[in-house]
């Protein structure tokens, strides 16, 4: 990233953070009982109105392009940012989801890589579902073992001779 990006990055995450931080923790106090789901949703209208300030007032010497640019992705999502506000049991930030493509991810770096189409979409459908069967907490070779005697094949080492 380039310094000058991270400048830009730097001044409005100086201005957000104090929006976003307690909208977080207001999520964070609603999971744990102190607030309850009306005293939630009642704050989306302050928070959305205080980081429209903070975007329709750009330091004196305006706004560099890349804030610029960040300014116009938040208002074309503007709907999407504080649905957990509304949605408790949408999680503020994409964690989870972060976490989901690590094991991918070091597959991808230790292995170097699917090495063909077929390959990348082979391990993108092997890694959705075995992060499927832990999300639901199934046994993922008793499930995959299921799908193969449904398809009519045994898995293999299980057949008989």
């Amino acid at each position: 990233m380039k310094p000058v990006a991270l400048l830009t990055i730097g001044r409005i995450s100086a201005r957000v953070s104090p929006i976003l931080h307690p909208a977080r923790t207001a999520h964070q106090e609603y999971h744990a009982g102190q607030l309850s789901l009306e005293q939630l949703q009642r704050l989306r209208p302050s928070v959305e109105s205080q980081l429209d300030e903070v975007l329709k007032n750009p330091p004196p010497k305006g706004w560099p392009a890349d804030a610029i640019g960040l300014s116009n992705r938040l208002y074309r999502h503007w709907d999407e940012w504080f649905t957990f506000l509304t949605y408790p049991e949408v999680k503020p930030d994409n964690n989870d989801a972060e976490r989901a493509l690590r094991p991918v991810v070091i597959h991808r770096k230790v292995s170097g890589g699917a090495r063909s189409d077929w390959g990348a979409q082979l391990l993108a459908q092997m890694f959705s579902f075995l992060e499927t069967m832990r999300l639901q907490g199934d046994d993922a070779l008793a499930q995959l073992c299921e799908l193969l005697s449904l398809a009519g094949r045994s898995p293999p080492g299980l057949h008989s001779t």
